[in-house]
Protein backbone atom coordinates (compact mmCIF):
# COMPACT_ATOMS: atom_id res chain seq x y z
CA UNK A 1 0.00 0.00 0.00
CA UNK A 2 1.02 3.59 -0.50
CA UNK A 3 -0.19 6.14 2.31
CA UNK A 4 -0.29 10.00 1.40
CA UNK A 5 0.12 12.01 4.38
CA UNK A 6 -0.34 16.01 3.24
CA UNK A 7 2.12 18.71 4.38
CA UNK A 8 1.33 22.61 3.92
CA UNK A 9 -1.25 23.79 1.06
CA UNK A 10 -2.20 23.09 -2.70
CA UNK A 11 0.87 23.05 -4.36
CA UNK A 12 2.77 20.70 -2.01
CA UNK A 13 -0.11 18.46 -1.40
CA UNK A 14 -0.77 18.04 -5.73
CA UNK A 15 2.98 16.79 -5.41
CA UNK A 16 2.97 14.00 -2.58
CA UNK A 17 -0.58 13.26 -4.22
CA UNK A 18 0.80 13.11 -7.87
CA UNK A 19 4.32 10.91 -6.23
CA UNK A 20 1.81 8.23 -4.43
CA UNK A 21 -0.81 7.63 -7.29
CA UNK A 22 2.44 6.86 -9.57
CA UNK A 23 4.32 4.75 -7.07
CA UNK A 24 0.84 2.95 -6.45
CA UNK A 25 -0.12 2.38 -10.15
CA UNK A 26 3.56 1.19 -11.40
CA UNK A 27 3.88 -1.03 -8.23
CA UNK A 28 0.37 -2.53 -8.31
CA UNK A 29 -0.57 -0.82 -4.52
CA UNK A 30 -3.78 0.22 -3.08
CA UNK A 31 -2.93 3.96 -2.68
CA UNK A 32 -4.71 5.33 0.68
CA UNK A 33 -4.79 8.86 0.04
CA UNK A 34 -7.34 11.94 0.78
CA UNK A 35 -9.02 13.68 -2.07
CA UNK A 36 -7.77 17.08 -2.84
CA UNK A 37 -10.52 19.66 -2.53
CA UNK A 38 -11.40 21.14 -6.63
CA UNK A 39 -9.68 17.90 -8.19
CA UNK A 40 -12.32 15.00 -8.70
CA UNK A 41 -10.30 12.79 -10.02
CA UNK A 42 -8.40 12.39 -7.04
CA UNK A 43 -11.41 10.31 -5.41
CA UNK A 44 -10.96 7.84 -7.90
CA UNK A 45 -10.32 4.43 -5.97
CA UNK A 46 -6.86 3.05 -7.52
CA UNK A 47 -6.84 -0.42 -5.87
CA UNK A 48 -4.23 -2.90 -5.72
CA UNK A 49 -2.09 -4.80 -3.16
CA UNK A 50 -2.62 -3.45 0.38
CA UNK A 51 0.26 -4.63 2.44
CA UNK A 52 1.13 -3.79 6.16
CA UNK A 53 4.30 -4.46 6.73
CA UNK A 54 7.27 -3.83 6.32
CA UNK A 55 6.59 -0.24 6.43
CA UNK A 56 8.95 2.45 5.03
CA UNK A 57 8.22 6.08 6.01
CA UNK A 58 9.39 9.08 4.15
CA UNK A 59 9.16 12.12 6.23
CA UNK A 60 10.13 16.01 6.09
CA UNK A 61 12.32 14.81 2.77
CA UNK A 62 12.20 15.48 -0.92
CA UNK A 63 14.86 13.00 -2.37
CA UNK A 64 13.94 9.57 -2.07
CA UNK A 65 15.43 6.88 -4.65
CA UNK A 66 12.39 7.12 -6.97
CA UNK A 67 13.93 4.51 -9.19
CA UNK A 68 15.36 1.95 -6.65
CA UNK A 69 11.40 1.85 -5.06
CA UNK A 70 9.72 1.20 -8.61
CA UNK A 71 12.59 -1.37 -8.74
CA UNK A 72 11.82 -3.40 -5.31
CA UNK A 73 9.50 -6.50 -5.81
CA UNK A 74 9.25 -7.04 -1.61
CA UNK A 75 6.13 -6.29 -0.70
CA UNK A 76 6.27 -3.76 2.18
CA UNK A 77 3.46 0.32 3.19
CA UNK A 78 5.27 2.82 1.31
CA UNK A 79 4.40 5.87 3.67
CA UNK A 80 5.02 9.56 2.58
CA UNK A 81 5.09 12.22 4.95
CA UNK A 82 7.32 14.90 2.93
CA UNK A 83 7.38 17.34 -0.18
CA UNK A 84 9.16 15.38 -2.92
CA UNK A 85 9.58 18.75 -5.47
CA UNK A 86 11.48 16.61 -7.64
CA UNK A 87 11.14 17.44 -11.55
CA UNK A 88 11.95 13.77 -12.74
CA UNK A 89 9.37 12.33 -10.48
CA UNK A 90 6.84 13.78 -12.18
CA UNK A 91 7.25 14.79 -15.81
CA UNK A 92 7.70 11.21 -17.25
CA UNK A 93 4.30 11.01 -16.00
CA UNK A 94 2.93 14.25 -17.28
CA UNK A 95 -0.43 12.63 -19.80
CA UNK A 96 -1.71 10.50 -16.30
CA UNK A 97 -1.04 13.54 -14.41
CA UNK A 98 -2.83 15.74 -16.48
CA UNK A 99 -6.49 13.24 -16.27
CA UNK A 100 -5.37 12.98 -12.37
CA UNK A 101 -5.98 16.84 -11.87
CA UNK A 102 -8.15 17.39 -14.28
CA UNK A 103 -10.25 20.92 -13.67
CA UNK A 104 -13.61 20.41 -11.70
CA UNK A 105 -16.20 22.07 -14.30
CA UNK A 106 -17.88 23.66 -10.77
CA UNK A 107 -15.25 26.27 -10.58
CA UNK A 108 -16.60 29.35 -11.50
CA UNK A 109 -14.02 31.72 -13.69
CA UNK A 110 -13.79 35.53 -14.52
CA UNK A 111 -14.64 36.45 -17.64
CA UNK A 112 -11.70 37.64 -19.00
CA UNK A 113 -8.53 36.00 -20.42
CA UNK A 114 -5.16 38.16 -20.10
CA UNK A 115 -2.66 37.41 -21.97
CA UNK A 116 0.46 37.55 -19.03
CA UNK A 117 0.08 37.03 -15.48
CA UNK A 118 2.38 37.86 -13.07
CA UNK A 119 2.56 35.82 -10.08
CA UNK A 120 4.14 37.53 -6.78
CA UNK A 121 4.24 36.06 -3.66
CA UNK A 122 5.56 38.27 -1.47
CA UNK A 123 4.46 38.04 2.59
CA UNK A 124 6.22 35.18 4.47
CA UNK A 125 8.71 35.35 1.69
CA UNK A 126 9.59 39.13 3.35
CA UNK A 127 10.87 37.67 6.36
CA UNK A 128 12.08 34.94 5.37
CA UNK A 129 14.48 36.48 2.83
CA UNK A 130 12.70 34.74 0.11
CA UNK A 131 11.13 37.20 -1.98
CA UNK A 132 12.22 37.67 -5.64
CA UNK A 133 13.36 41.01 -6.47
CA UNK A 134 11.95 43.30 -8.92
CA UNK A 135 14.69 43.19 -11.62
CA UNK A 136 13.50 39.83 -12.11
CA UNK A 137 9.74 40.35 -12.93
CA UNK A 138 11.17 43.08 -14.84
CA UNK A 139 13.23 40.80 -17.07
CA UNK A 140 10.47 38.29 -17.15
CA UNK A 141 7.81 40.92 -18.37
CA UNK A 142 9.64 42.19 -21.13
CA UNK A 143 10.91 39.09 -22.85
CA UNK A 144 7.39 37.37 -22.40
CA UNK A 145 5.41 40.94 -23.35
CA UNK A 146 8.20 43.22 -25.08
CA UNK A 147 4.88 44.95 -27.30
CA UNK A 148 4.24 45.90 -23.57
CA UNK A 149 0.25 46.97 -22.57
CA UNK A 150 -1.57 45.38 -19.44
CA UNK A 151 -0.68 42.66 -17.73
CA UNK A 152 -2.36 40.77 -14.73
CA UNK A 153 -1.16 40.42 -11.18
CA UNK A 154 -2.27 37.65 -9.13
CA UNK A 155 -0.78 38.23 -5.43
CA UNK A 156 -0.92 37.60 -1.73
CA UNK A 157 -0.77 41.14 -0.95
CA UNK A 158 -2.05 43.62 -3.44
CA UNK A 159 -1.71 46.31 -1.35
CA UNK A 160 1.86 46.19 -1.36
CA UNK A 161 4.11 49.32 -2.00
CA UNK A 162 6.27 47.15 -4.43
CA UNK A 163 3.30 47.26 -6.40
CA UNK A 164 4.13 50.70 -7.76
CA UNK A 165 6.90 49.80 -10.06
CA UNK A 166 4.43 47.92 -12.19
CA UNK A 167 2.92 51.28 -13.06
CA UNK A 168 4.03 51.45 -16.51
CA UNK A 169 2.12 48.19 -17.29
CA UNK A 170 -1.10 49.53 -16.35
CA UNK A 171 -1.66 46.25 -13.86
CA UNK A 172 -5.05 44.57 -13.48
CA UNK A 173 -4.81 42.86 -10.02
CA UNK A 174 -7.40 40.13 -9.55
CA UNK A 175 -8.31 38.18 -6.14
CA UNK A 176 -10.23 35.10 -6.68
CA UNK A 177 -10.74 32.11 -4.92
CA UNK A 178 -7.53 30.19 -4.85
CA UNK A 179 -8.54 27.43 -7.40
CA UNK A 180 -9.53 30.22 -9.51
CA UNK A 181 -6.33 31.94 -9.37
CA UNK A 182 -4.71 28.72 -10.06
CA UNK A 183 -6.95 27.50 -13.25
CA UNK A 184 -6.02 31.31 -14.57
CA UNK A 185 -2.35 30.66 -14.72
CA UNK A 186 -2.68 27.52 -15.96
CA UNK A 187 -4.89 29.15 -18.77
CA UNK A 188 -2.96 31.90 -19.60
CA UNK A 189 -0.89 31.95 -22.86
CA UNK A 190 2.22 33.64 -20.72
CA UNK A 191 2.84 32.91 -16.91
CA UNK A 192 5.99 34.88 -14.91
CA UNK A 193 6.45 32.25 -12.11
CA UNK A 194 7.17 33.13 -8.86
CA UNK A 195 9.52 31.35 -6.42
CA UNK A 196 6.27 28.77 -5.54
CA UNK A 197 4.64 25.44 -6.47
CA UNK A 198 1.52 27.40 -6.49
CA UNK A 199 2.59 29.12 -9.68
CA UNK A 200 4.67 25.55 -10.96
CA UNK A 201 1.69 23.32 -11.03
CA UNK A 202 -0.17 25.46 -13.52
CA UNK A 203 2.92 26.20 -15.60
CA UNK A 204 3.44 22.20 -15.50
CA UNK A 205 -0.47 21.49 -16.00
CA UNK A 206 -0.34 23.74 -19.11
CA UNK A 207 -0.75 22.49 -22.70
CA UNK A 208 1.02 25.31 -24.64
CA UNK A 209 1.93 28.05 -22.39
CA UNK A 210 5.71 30.45 -22.55
CA UNK A 211 6.80 30.59 -18.58
CA UNK A 212 9.38 32.55 -16.89
CA UNK A 213 10.92 30.79 -14.22
CA UNK A 214 13.16 32.50 -11.18
CA UNK A 215 16.49 30.78 -10.67
CA UNK A 216 17.40 32.20 -7.44
CA UNK A 217 20.44 31.55 -5.43
CA UNK A 218 18.45 31.94 -2.59
CA UNK A 219 15.56 30.53 -0.67
CA UNK A 220 13.54 27.31 -1.33
CA UNK A 221 14.83 26.62 -4.69
CA UNK A 222 18.11 27.21 -4.91
CA UNK A 223 20.77 24.40 -5.16
CA UNK A 224 21.58 22.16 -1.90
CA UNK A 225 23.58 19.27 -1.44
CA UNK A 226 21.34 17.51 0.92
CA UNK A 227 18.11 15.53 1.27
CA UNK A 228 16.19 18.96 1.23
CA UNK A 229 17.12 19.83 -2.03
CA UNK A 230 14.41 20.94 -4.62
CA UNK A 231 14.27 20.57 -8.52
CA UNK A 232 11.76 22.19 -10.30
CA UNK A 233 13.18 23.96 -13.10
CA UNK A 234 13.24 22.72 -16.24
CA UNK A 235 15.45 24.34 -18.49
CA UNK A 236 14.45 23.26 -21.78
CA UNK A 237 10.55 24.02 -21.27
CA UNK A 238 10.89 26.94 -19.11
CA UNK A 239 12.67 30.63 -19.21
CA UNK A 240 14.65 30.96 -16.93
CA UNK A 241 15.93 33.89 -15.65
CA UNK A 242 18.88 34.12 -12.82
CA UNK A 243 18.26 35.76 -9.40
CA UNK A 244 21.78 35.98 -7.62
CA UNK A 245 19.92 38.12 -5.13
CA UNK A 246 17.18 38.38 -3.08
CA UNK A 247 14.50 41.40 -2.84
CA UNK A 248 16.61 44.06 -0.01
CA UNK A 249 13.90 44.96 2.35
CA UNK A 250 12.93 48.61 2.48
CA UNK A 251 12.01 50.36 6.14
CA UNK A 252 8.18 50.11 5.44
CA UNK A 253 8.79 46.60 4.34
CA UNK A 254 10.82 45.61 7.72
CA UNK A 255 7.77 47.99 9.29
CA UNK A 256 5.27 44.77 7.19
CA UNK A 257 7.16 41.82 7.97
CA UNK A 258 6.95 43.11 11.91
CA UNK A 259 3.42 43.59 11.76
CA UNK A 260 2.98 40.32 9.70
CA UNK A 261 5.38 37.81 12.22
CA UNK A 262 3.00 39.47 15.07
CA UNK A 263 -0.49 38.43 12.82
CA UNK A 264 1.36 34.88 12.25
CA UNK A 265 1.73 34.35 15.65
CA UNK A 266 -1.60 35.52 17.16
CA UNK A 267 -3.15 33.80 13.99
CA UNK A 268 -1.71 30.26 15.22
CA UNK A 269 -2.53 30.96 18.48
CA UNK A 270 -6.15 31.61 18.17
CA UNK A 271 -5.90 28.00 15.50
CA UNK A 272 -4.21 26.22 18.59
CA UNK A 273 -7.22 26.51 20.43
CA UNK A 274 -9.76 25.99 18.23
Amino acid sequence: MIEVRYRNRLGNNLFQYALGRILAEEKGYALKAAPIAGFPNTRQPVHGAAHEKPRRLFRKVQVIDFAGLLADPAPQRLILDGWFQRGEYYWPYRDRILKWFEKDPAIQMPDFHPELIVHVRRTDYLYHGWALPFSYYEQAIERLHPSGGPICILTDDPTDPFFRLFDRWKPHFYHGGMLQEFWLMSQAPRLVMSQSTFSWWPAFLAESQITACPVPAFGCWRARPDKMEVNLINRERFVCIECPEPYQLTPDDLLRTRYLRRFKHWLSRVWSRA
